[in-house]
């Protein structure tokens, strides 16, 4: 007699259509299934159900730790109801949760900017351009990180995940991702990467510093543009998701701070130096005609004649 049951198991396809395949036979007709994927497509998990089945089945993508992060990603499916997943942002919103609704590709909006940017962090230190301490700082720094990348992944436990999900980009997003050298080595050993300790300082010098904190923000906004490019979310649900998901600087309201021609040379130095790594059309569009990016902080939905507004964040970007 459930009304809504969500699926959190491991990212095994297998699995979580078995669990499906149950979940259809023991629920009622009305119950909403959601799956708790960090990255599979909704078409690729509920692809055995019934069409009716389907019609009520959804993503629901929470972010670590689940129980304090708010950011959730409503993913539909093709067939999802459309008021299936109405019930499911606004029951997001009720409960105090961030729910932004995303289309249906792989690693789905946010999570492409989480591995991205730990791809780009190992890359920088594959290249020789600082150590892990030294790359792990400078990108907090630059990116207004809570943690650095490599942290992140020690205290996510993320590598096994990142590992797979960067290689099966390679194929759903585009070449440039794929899992580098050193992830690899890190999974083969078995241990935990050698970030700075609490409170330990990493000085370096600040030549290296901004090599490094270019190289970064050259992928963090080629990542963010990429994905708006997609069509797959709204530029200030991207914001929005990154910003709150990731714990970072958000992605468009820091291109307008550097300035978009500044941004744009920025991902293009990045793109030249790295084969499949794509200069986005947003970018390149709002950089020639020195346009910053439009940020609305205020979610509206219509009801009939009655309009409906939440001011999320009042930073006078508008």
């Amino acid at each position: 007699d459930a009304s809504l049951v969500i699926e959190a198991a491991t990212e095994d396809l297998g699995i979580k259509r078995k669990i499906f395949a149950h979940l259809e036979r023991l629920c009622g007709p009305t119950a909403i299934l959601a799956s708790n994927s960090s990255h599979i497509e909704p078409e690729e998990i509920f692809a055995a159900l019934a069409a009716d089945t389907r019609a009520r089945a959804a993503v629901v993508h929470y972010f670590f730790p689940a129980e304090r992060n708010l950011l959730v990603e409503i993913v539909p499916g093709r067939d999802t109801d459309p008021a299936h997943t109405a019930a499911l942002m606004g029951l997001y919103e009720e409960i105090g949760k961030i729910p932004v609704r995303v289309s249906g590709r792989f690693g789905y909006a946010v999570n492409p900017v989480f591995e991205g940017l730990f791809l780009a962090a190992a890359l920088a230190v594959e290249e020789g351009l600082g150590t892990i301490k030294e790359v792990d700082t400078a990108a907090k720094r630059a990116l207004g990180l809570g943690v650095g990348p490599f942290t992140a992944m020690n205290l996510t436990g993320g590598n096994p995940i990142t590992n797979h999900s960067l290689d099966v980009m390679t194929s759903k997003l585009g070449p440039w991702f794929r899992s580098p050298r050193l992830m690899k080595e890190a999974m083969a050993s078995g241990k935990p990467w050698d970030v700075p300790k609490r409170d330990e300082k990493v000085e370096m010098p600040s030549a290296q510093e901004q090599q490094i904190a270019d190289a970064m923000l050259g992928a963090y906004f080629g990542l963010a543009g990429e994905i708006l490019d997609s069509g797959i979310i709204t530029l200030s649900d991207l914001e929005l998701g990154v910003e709150t998901g990731l714990a970072m600087k958000a992605p468009f309201s820091s291109m307008n701070e550097v300035g978009v021609l500044r941004a744009l040379d920025l991902v293009t130095a990045y793109a030249a130096g790295h084969p499949g790594f794509a200069v986005p059309r947003c970018i390149a569009t709002h950089a020639r005609e020195s346009r910053p990016f439009r940020i609305n902080h205020v979610i509206r939905r219509d009801d009939g004649d009655v309009g409906a507004g939440a001011d999320l964040r009042a930073r006078g970007e508008v």
